[in-house]
């Protein structure tokens, strides 16, 4: 997911059943469809998500234009 609307963070790792519920809940409640979706585990995030690695490099060049 390049541009998410919505990031849930959540302190607990869901199993697929679990995951599936979720989805559910989702599409019923808030119209946001199951390809609308991606989980990731919370350790692995950082290195799977496109958008974590895009607001990654957004901070590291403002760092380096604020130290400039």
């Amino acid at each position: 997911m390049l541009n998410p609307k919505t990031i849930i963070e959540l302190d607990y790792q869901f199993d697929n059943d679990q995951i599936d519920e979720l989805k559910k809940f989702l599409d019923k409640y808030f119209n946001i469809y199951d390809h609308e979706i991606k989980v990731y585990k919370a350790e692995d995030y950082a290195k799977q998500s496109y958008f974590a690695q895009s607001v990654f490099d957004e901070i590291q060049k403002e760092l380096e234009r604020e130290s400039n």
